[in-house]
């Protein structure tokens, strides 16, 4: 697996949950995170509500529904004439007999009853549920309560490219230090590697609980795949989260240490559907991880998807 040079630091998590009542009788909560310096490997584990949910015909790249329910509505990528431009809105498959349930892709563009994109995934078709969400983004990382320098970095592009962004002042600034990307996404399931330069900071994290699977793209070619479960839980069992069902043999994922250092602290094999430890010895016992943090997903034979479950609510 490829070693990560990065600054890392200890995520300390604590969730608060709450039943509320909105368009989807969805979940809602915090969770507060409290990042030294050195940072940590992040992921946000909520969602954002969604804008519509409900039954879609599929046929090449548009999704199409009954009537005109998207009337109003402005799904597109916003579009500005000095930063890059990112897609605000995806559509996930919700349908739970679907063995596409939890795959998503933008939206690049709507009419009233339509969306289309370009990332729909092959084989994809037919008649699905689909619920339409604003992405969740670098703005949703509380980033006023972040320090001048610190940065976030993503690494799970499958050109192998890594893209860093800046706070400064409360804006996120990209690597030529121009200001207006507090709207790059954030996508489901992913993380990205965040460094504190100069005192500790606390974030709070807010949204809607996954109840839905969530399926995430991980590379072959990507400098890393920091992954991560869409949960606020205290400890998140990762041996549940869809690794040995979705991963190949041999495949690994790694935890890292939480002072500072980010250095490996334990690995672990997908081996005939069970989790093997570094000495290839069967783990008998939960292997967790915190509501918050990530994993690096390595030493795969082809590009993949891991499906990870939804986070179970009792009333």
């Amino acid at each position: 697996m490829k070693k990560l040079n990065l600054l890392l630091g200890t995520l300390i998590a604590t969730a608060a949950l709450s039943h509320a009542v909105d368009s989807y009788s969805d979940v809602v909560g915090y969770q507060k995170v409290s990042l030294p310096v050195g940072g940590k490997a992040i992921a946000p584990t909520f969602i954002k509500a969604g804008v519509y949910r409900g039954g879609a015909t599929i046929s090449g790249s548009t999704a199409t529904f009954s009537g005109t329910p998207l009337q109003g509505l402005s799904l597109g990528p916003t579009t500005f004439s000095s930063v890059a431009n990112y897609p605000r809105y995806y559509a996930e498959v919700i349908s739970a007999n679907s063995p596409f349930c939890g795959y998503s892709f933008d939206v690049s563009s709507n009419t009233s009853s339509a969306v289309s994109s370009a990332n729909i995934p092959a084989g994809l078709a037919g008649a699905v549920e689909l619920e339409i969400r604003p992405h969740v983004t670098l703005a949703d990382l509380d980033p006023t309560s972040m320090n001048d320098g610190d940065s976030v970095n993503f690494i799970n592009d499958p050109s192998g490219e890594q893209v860093t962004f800046y706070m400064i002042s409360g804006d996120w600034y990209n690597g030529n230090f121009n200001p207006g990307y507090a709207h790059v996404p954030i996508y489901p399931g992913t993380g990205v590697i965040f460094t504190g330069q100069t005192a500790p900071v606390t974030i709070t994290l807010k949204g809607n609980v996954k109840v839905t699977p969530t399926a995430v793209p991980v590379s072959m070619t990507a400098y890393g795949n920091i992954i991560a479960p869409v949960n606020p839980s205290s400890l998140v069992n990762l041996k549940g989260q869809g690794l040995t069902s979705s991963l190949n043999d041999g495949a690994a994922f790694t935890k890292y240490t939480t002072d500072g250092t980010f250095v490996e602290d334990a690995t672990f094999y997908t081996i005939s559907g069970d989790v093997y430890d570094a000495n290839f010895n069967i783990v008998s016992g939960n292997v967790n991880l915190p509501g918050g943090e990530a994993i690096n997903v390595g030493a795969l034979d082809q590009d993949r998807v891991v499906v990870i479950p939804g986070v179970q609510v009792s009333n």
